[in-house]
């Protein structure tokens, strides 16, 4: 097997050389050559410009919103204020404001401020509000690892003991 594996090498190392040396076409010269290959270009690309925020905000960086209701009753907000004799209300917003609401942080003294470090059973206040993990979830989750880790060892003691036999 190991031979065959080293013809088939020696086969493919030849059939790579062949058009670089004995194959050769109707005016003579080889079909290939190195200096037929060339590098790619790695210089520096340019980037696309990009276009300035009040063009991507519309032409008129308006800022304000008109709510409204059409004939059918669904709600409409248009940047232009609806037809006379619509009841409408005008909303602003700013564009560069951050839209996600922030979360405040628990309340209270931590670990490091009140002198405690590293303890196992410190009190340090938990917003389980803020926080979607409660300290029980994650000791049954550290409890399950290690017996995954337990699991895992004893196979592969089994295996091993399977192989040295």
């Amino acid at each position: 097997m190991k031979l065959f594996a080293k013809l088939m090498l020696a086969v493919l190392v030849i059939a790579m050389l062949l058009p670089f040396t004995i194959l050769k076409d109707d005016s003579g010269k080889t079909l290939m050559s190195f200096s037929d290959f060339e590098w790619p270009d790695f210089s520096r690309s340019t980037l696309p410009k990009v276009p300035a925020v009040d063009s991507i905000r519309g032409s008129s960086g308006n800022n304000t919103i008109y709510q409204w209701f059409d004939s059918e009753g669904n709600i409409q907000f248009t940047t232009d204020p609806p037809p006379q004799g619509i009841d409408y209300q005008v909303r602003q917003f700013d564009p560069d404001a951050n839209v996600i609401q922030s979360i405040s942080p628990p309340s209270g003294e931590t670990p490091a401020a009140s002198g405690e470090s590293g303890t196992e059973n410190s009190s340090t206040p938990v917003d389980l509000e803020i926080s979607p993990f409660s300290p029980d979830s994650v000791k049954k989750l550290i409890e399950d690892a290690r017996n995954v880790e337990k699991l895992l060892d004893e196979r592969f003691r089994g295996q091993e003991s399977a192989i040295n036999q």
